[in-house]
This record gives C-alpha cells, structure tokens and sequence, in this order.
C-alpha cells in the first residue's frame, strides 16, 4: 500500500502517543477483520484513506481532514469531489497515501479499506485505524459498520431506509421496464470489461427490477478480464452504461477509438439509442450510499429519457 523509512517510525510513535493523550472518551468497536478497536468515542479529525469511507462519511454529515485521490484519478472521486471543501487536503493515491501529510493532519481516527497486517500497524502509530470493509461484501454491511464505527449508528439506518424508499420510487418510475437488461461495462485502456452479477452497480440495478445479461452472469463482484473488440456482443442488452475511471485518459481515448468501429455501432442498445456514459467511479470503482442514489438518478435518467425521446419521435 504504501512505503515508509526507519526515521519516520520515531514520528509515528511520537503521533500515537499524542492521538492517545488526546482521547478522554473511548468506546469498542469490530471493524471489518473482526478485530476490537479503541476509538474515540466521538472522534473529531478524522481521515478516510479509502472510496467507500468517504462516501458513508460524507453520507453521514463529516467531513474528513484529509482522503486520497479516487481509484485511477488525480483527485477524489468525481461524484463526491463537490461535497469537500477546501479544508480536506489531498493524501495522494489511493494505494500509497502520503503519511507525512497524514502525521501533519493529527487525526483522532482512521478509516481505511483493507491492507496488510504491516500497514495496519504503522496507521495505528499515528492514530487509532479500523478497517471499514472487505471486498464483496453488502455495501449495506459496510454501511453500517463505518456508522458504528463514528458513532452515528442511528443516522447509518436512516441513510439506508432512505435508499430503501427512493429504490421503491425508482421501481415505480420504472414499472413498464421491470425485467428488461442492462449492461454495465468498464472501459480500460486494454479494453471493454464487464461488471460481473455481484457488483455494487449490479445489486442496484436488480433492486430497481433490472437484470443483467445472460452473457454477464458470473459471479463476483468485481469485472471480467478485458474483452476484444471482436467480442463486443458480450456487451449488448436491453441499456448499455459505459464507464471510465477518470473523465480523460487512455482509457477514454480507447474508447473514442471503438465507437469507430462497426462491432462497436452495430450493439443493439447503441443502434436504438440506449446507451448512456457513465462516472465509471460510481459504476465500477466506489460503493456506499450515494454512490447507490447516483445509480438510481443515471438508470433513471438512460431510460426515462429514452422513453421520452422515443414519444416525441412516434408523434412527429
């Protein structure tokens, strides 16, 4: 995740020993590896070092002191970045925080996503760090564990209701679509990749009565390997939503490239118009709860729009 050198780990004991000094209040907290972890009991600088923390902290009204930049980007997250003020320094990339900067926020509490049992104790010499998840599981879980974790266990139930409710009015918006496929597709600088039947984007789809697929049926919740441009079938349903993890780059020039190409224009859903670009950091990259309303609000927006458009063509 990241490396260090032998005179920083003076500073980092000397950081712990001040975070501890500074905690008059503690409470017990399971993070993710079902470890117990000291935490204050209502931490005040805290930092995210992970995509999914920061969405649920953010969710959750705080904003941190410090997160690092979204996965594949230079900045945090394109669909959170607007809810960050000025005040949240940047600690770089996703798998290599800047830990000089770390020690200089003084955090009271870290939020991480899952690292080594070595980068776990060097975090732990700055403040007390609790991992807030671990791949594949529910973003529902994850949700509320990070709640916990901050205290605000009641406001992480509300957040989830909330979803509850605008995932039955996004069903409702939809009921003349229920059943029908969507495709959702990363697009790298190798190539198409699908999302497999267990991804976040895909747990959301299916809560709104969509389905994936047949041919992006496996299990798992990450992607499939890169496709070639020859197999680009693979990628046709009902709706289409292309994503890429940042808004220019090679993997948006590779995918300029494609369009160019008859595999590419002859997909169903690009021939019918029902297909939409997409913030591949929301799609395919982050979870948590408002990643899952931007989901919502873009299928919304694919097929709604769709219908609309296709009612002003039938009465012209």
């Amino acid at each position: 995740m990241f490396k260090t050198k032998p005179w920083r780990y003076a500073l980092f004991i000397l950081a712990g020993l001040i975070s501890l000094a500074a905690q008059a209040e503690t409470r017990q907290v399971e993070d993710a590896m079902g470890k117990q972890v000291t935490v204050p009991a209502q931490p005040q600088r805290i930092v995210t070092l992970g995509e999914v923390d920061l969405d649920v902290t953010l969710a959750l009204g705080i904003t941190p002191l410090g997160t690092t930049d979204g996965r594949g980007q230079a900045a945090p997250p394109r669909y959170l970045e607007q809810r960050l003020t000025e005040q949240t320094r940047s600690l770089g990339l996703l798998a290599n925080p800047n830990l000089e900067t770390l020690l200089e926020l003084e955090p009271d509490l870290i939020l991480t996503g899952p690292v080594t049992p070595e980068q776990l104790a060097i975090l732990n010499e700055i403040a007390p760090t609790a991992v807030s998840y671990t791949q594949g599981e529910p973003w529902r879980d994850s949700t509320r564990r990070v709640a916990n974790i901050l205290n605000r266990e009641a406001e992480g139930e509300q957040l989830l209701e909330r979803y509850e409710e605008r995932a039955a009015q996004g069903r409702e918006r939809l009921k003349a679509h229920q059943g029908e496929s969507i495709s959702i597709v990363r697009w790298n600088p190798k190539g198409p990749a699908f999302m497999l039947r267990d991804s976040f984007a895909s747990t959301i789809a299916r809560d709104l009565g969509l389905v994936r697929p047949p041919q992006q049926q496996q299990p798992g919740p990450t992607h499939s390997m890169p496709l070639s441009l020859e197999s680009l079938d693979v990628l046709d349903a009902d709706w289409l939503v292309i994503g890429t993890l940042a808004p220019v780059g090679e993997a948006v020039d590779a995918l300029r490239q494609a369009e160019k190409t008859p595999m590419y224009q002859q997909l169903g859903a690009i021939k019918n118009g029902h297909f939409q670009a997409v913030d591949g950091s929301v799609w395919t990259s982050s979870f948590g709860p408002l990643a899952a309303w931007q989901v919502i609000e873009d299928i919304e927006a694919l097929i709604l729009g769709s219908d609309q458009t296709e009612v002003a063509q039938a009465s012209q």
